[in-house]
């Protein structure tokens, strides 16, 4: 016999009981929900704002902005040269204008990528003059530069608390539920680690030579409290996989790896030193995020053959006196590293790191084919990425009147049509909301009363427990009158 009755209980009591549940409880009582593909743009890390200088994460429209607002635009703790260099020599932007540069950092990147492309056709054809091969040298500079600046932008604006709206939409994910993102932040897989319920040791659905966690270790010092089947795919890569320095080749103008087809390594946290490039180590950085130069890579995690010149050639360094430090900065142990990212270019090349990516790209179709539902926040699914949305409209149609999909976005609508209505159509509900993250956020909370009536009826200890806080909150009003 129950105390209660669950349809005369207040909302207000029922929403505040699903959000005392622990994360453990929560996804007990959601282990029957549809399982979810939740999608992720940089629209939904937009929000987090929480770094000492309250900038959000960038959009592409908004990246230079941020990068001229946060720290590494600031003296000599990030290596900018070669972009600023770019800009007044390329573009005609002095360096006192720079703060007002905001160009499209997909559009920038793609101009890079077509000034690159243009000039290996001319030296193919040996057609290249001196001018052309100093230009070669510029392009290729900050080409590279930006891969770090990529990084250090997206560092510094997620340097805080690991709280975020991902926090609070994992109140409402089951445990089989799979997160697609195309971010480059680690904002999500804090959230993820922070609920419990995974971790990165197995939870990108790679595999990591090493991680370090405070140092070097063959995984993260970390367990699930409880299980799930959390699975996180980063199709363009992430700030903390790191792989050996990437760069763009001269002579081929690909971009290679000083150990080619190299295992991948995590960054996962360090409060103390590490070798990094030049020892250019600082600290101040939350977990997963790292200053400008990402940790050297432990040499262990090679083979001699890997790390040798090869026959007929020989390693050279050449030490030039510079401006970021007065005396002889040390060579650091190690292999030097580069974030593993698939950089905003508009024809994106995935084949760059396939050994690394592709196999995220296997999950993350075979997690679409088998969902009951998809949520997209914040992803406009842009003409220049193809694939995803071959990957979505594919599931669409081969599993017609079986999927679910919901957009959540301030332009929704226009996503949804270039997804395109013959594929939607298929779905078995569409729901497009025009609204942001966090809007998206209320109306979800506005089912948790129903939700936990719901975990009520089904498990006879969670309606014994609510009816338990239910009468404890009767009495305290009660006193308190």
């Amino acid at each position: 016999m129950t105390i209660i009755d669950l349809e005369k209980v207040e909302e207000g009591f029922l929403g505040f009981s699903w959000a005392q549940l622990s994360p453990r409880d929560r996804l007990k009582v959601m282990a029957g929900a549809p399982k979810t593909v939740w999608i992720f743009g940089a629209g939904a890390s937009h929000h987090y704002n929480l770094n000492m200088r309250n900038i959000p994460v960038p959009l592409a429209n908004d990246f230079f902005s941020a990068f001229n607002e946060l720290p590494t635009s600031d003296g000599f703790n990030a290596h900018v040269g070669p972009l600023i260099s770019y800009l007044q020599h390329n573009r005609g932007i002095k360096p006192d204008d720079v703060p007002q540069w905001t160009e499209n950092i997909e559009a920038f990147m793609t101009s890079i990528e077509s000034e690159l492309d243009h000039l290996k056709r001319k030296k193919e054809k040996e057609e290249i003059d001196a001018q052309e091969m100093q230009d070669i040298f510029l392009l290729s500079s900050v080409f590279n530069n930006m891969n770090f600046i990529f990084a250090n932008v997206v560092n510094e604006a997620q340097n805080g608390p690991s709280f975020s709206l991902y926090s609070h939409l994992l109140n409402f994910c089951g445990p089989n539920d799979t997160f697609i993102t195309f971010n480059w932040d680690t904002l999500l897989d804090r959230a993820l680690a922070s609920a419990g319920g995974w971790t990165p040791n197995n939870g990108y659905g790679l595999t990591f030579s090493s991680a370090l966690d405070g140092t070097w270790r063959s995984e993260v010092e970390s367990s699930p409290i409880f299980p799930t089947e959390w699975k996180l795919l980063k199709l363009h890569g992430s700030t903390n996989w790191l792989v050996p320095y990437t760069y763009v080749n001269l002579e081929t103008f690909e971009y290679r790896s000083l150990v080619p087809e190299s295992d991948l390594f995590l960054y996962w946290q360090s409060s103390l030193p590490y070798e990094t490039f030049k020892s250019r180590w600082r600290g101040g950085y939350v977990p997963t995020c790292y200053c400008y130069y990402p940790p050297n890579l432990p040499v262990e995690g090679f083979s001699y053959e890997q790390l040798s010149a090869g026959n007929g050639h020989m390693f050279a360094q050449v030490g030039l006196g510079g401006i970021f430090s007065p005396f002889k900065e040390p060579t650091g142990e190690g292999v030097p590293s580069s974030p593993l990212l698939i950089t905003p270019v508009r024809q994106k090349r995935y084949d760059l790191f396939q050994s690394k990516i592709e196999s995220l790209w296997q999950q993350a179709e075979a997690g679409i084919r088998t969902a009951e539902k998809i949520v997209i926040i914040g992803y406009s699914f842009p003409q220049t990425d193809i694939r995803p949305l071959k990957l979505l409209r594919s599931a669409l149609d081969l599993r017609g009147g079986e999927i679910s999909v919901e957009i959540v976005a301030p332009d929704a609508k226009e996503i949804a049509s270039w997804i395109g209505n013959d594929y939607l159509k298929k779905a078995c509900s569409l729901l497009t909301h025009s609204l942001k993250f966090e809007e998206y956020l209320q109306i979800l909370w506005k089912s948790s009363p129903q939700l936990m009536k719901q975990a009520a009826e089904k498990h006879s200890e969670v309606m014994a427990w609510l009816e338990r806080i239910y009468i404890i909150g009767q009495k305290a009003t009660e006193i308190y009158r």
